[in-house]
């Protein structure tokens, strides 16, 4: 291949949608993350309200991780085989968006059956919720952007566009949640079903909002045949994929194990819950800062560079804060701070570098599988999730924590302590590792732009 990316430029495609249609995507976000960031208090919700036995809810978390390797690939097929009127994706959208709304809400529900009717019904409601609802929706969403041009430039800013607005509603769920919760009564069942309720209300007309303004401009060529065996084939060959999902499992780790500790850590280390809105509100800062810069950097360092930053950033901050204690707030907001900053950056950096995977599939294979290779993207999230819950629910298990007490055990504290600043320094430390044996460059990429360009000029000329 002897083009440049100069060259690459004078041939990719236009640029296709319009303000409204990036809108679009983006108000989604606004409904799609708000509703799965109240989903994250499940856990909370089961071990501090309904009080359900440790060992049940990990054999639930394990149980939803082998059900999610299912039905996250299945969707991805299915989504990928869709036709439709309204294209591939946006159908999932009107449909799939407002039935996880439904389901996460009731899955705040507290019925007089008992503990153990409690725990089929939570049981059926998290799998229901998470590894159906939830994903019916969530791969359809990200595939879109891929859906909406072929054009990376455009794709890019759309990403940047909808991760930067994903980042400030996960951080005013953040905010409210934990202040809705003190008002009404932390450990109140009610408290938490109307919140999650007001919050399904709003993210409905959201999906409903995005699929009205979003289009697919990026047409499947409908005389080839969709294969799995192919499909299958641009994940699993896909060097730069999984390098960048290796990544991603670690960096996630980090990002999710601190959501779901801040509930625990600010009501029981700190000794306020309503410290995690202060949390939340520096969190959104720091992620809509991160998410900015990236857009700055990328360009001048590229992608993969941008990663090593982040990784060393969150390294840092973490280390000073699991060494200072939690008894320095300032200190304790500083580094959440930074890190925060850090973690916006690299989340904006892995989701564009996910993108860039499906054009090196297509190069590899001959098809083209935005869904699937999507789905490679929640099945990870959903996997770091469920290991995240595990690690929080062994330290309930094993350091002696008591549900409501306002005096925990010193392990409990420290336990919590070293999941929220150490734990998270060392995946940080791993999450790097993959990338210095990702190839997929910015130059590699336009090279193979230039190629699949050939490829279709030479297949239109025949």
């Amino acid at each position: 291949m002897s083009k440049t990316a100069e060259e690459v430029k004078r041939i990719e495609e236009p640029y296709v949608c319009s303000k409204k249609e990036r809108l679009g995507h983006a108000l989604g976000v606004l409904g799609h993350d708000g509703a799965n960031t109240m989903r994250g208090y499940t856990m909370p919700f089961l071990t501090d309200i309904l009080q359900l036995p440790a060992p049940f809810l990990m054999i639930l978390t394990t149980l939803g991780q082998v059900l999610d390797a299912f039905t996250d690939i299945s969707m991805g097929v299915i989504a990928d085989r869709t036709r439709s009127k309204w294209g591939r994706f946006r159908p999932w959208v009107l449909r799939a968006g407002p039935l996880f709304c439904i389901f996460m809400a009731l899955s705040f529900l507290k019925l007089p059956i008992g503990v153990v009717g409690m725990c089929a019904f939570a049981g059926f409601m998290y799998i229901a919720t998470g590894s159906f609802a939830f994903t019916a929706v969530d791969i359809p969403f990200w595939s879109l952007p891929a859906a909406m041009t072929s054009n990376t430039k455009e794709r890019s800013e759309i990403i940047g566009g909808t991760t930067t607005c994903s980042s400030m509603i996960i951080g005013l769920t953040g905010i409210v949640v934990p202040l809705a919760l003190s008002a009404f009564g932390k450990f109140e069942w009610t408290s938490y079903f109307f919140t999650a309720a007001i919050i399904a209300v709003f993210a409905i007309c959201m999906y409903l909002t995005s699929f009205k303004l979003v289009r697919e401009h990026v047409v499947p060529d409908d005389s080839v045949k969709f294969s799995l065996k192919l499909g299958l084939k641009s994940i699993f060959t896909n060097q730069p994929l999984l390098c960048v999902q290796i990544a991603n499992v670690f960096f996630l780790l980090s990002i999710i194990l601190r959501s779901y500790l801040n509930y625990y850590y600010c009501t029981y280390n700190l000794g306020n819950l309503s410290l995690a809105a202060v949390l939340s509100t520096i969190n959104t800062i720091g992620m809509v800062s991160g998410a900015l810069l990236f857009t700055i950097f990328s360009k001048r360092i590229g992608k993969r560079n941008c990663l090593f930053i982040s990784a060393l950033v969150c390294l840092t901050s973490n280390l000073v804060l699991y060494f200072s204690g939690w008894s320095n707030v300032i200190l304790l907001f500083t580094c959440a701070a930074i890190t925060t900053v850090a973690i916006g950056f690299g989340y904006v950096c892995v989701n564009a570098m996910i993108a860039d995977t499906i054009e090196y599939g297509e190069w590899k294979t001959g098809q083209r599988n935005e869904a699937m290779i999507t789905s490679t993207r929640c099945f990870v999230t959903k996997c770091v999730g469920a290991l995240a819950s595990v690690l929080v629910l062994s330290s309930i298990s094993l350091t002696g924590f008591v549900p409501q007490a306002t005096e925990q055990t010193l392990g409990a504290l420290n336990g919590f302590h070293i999941m929220y600043s150490l734990l998270p320094a060392i995946t940080m430390v791993l999450a790097a590792t993959p990338m210095f044996f990702y190839k997929l460059t910015e130059k590699r990429h336009a090279e193979i732009m230039v190629e699949l360009a050939a490829r279709k000029e030479k297949k239109e000329n025949k």
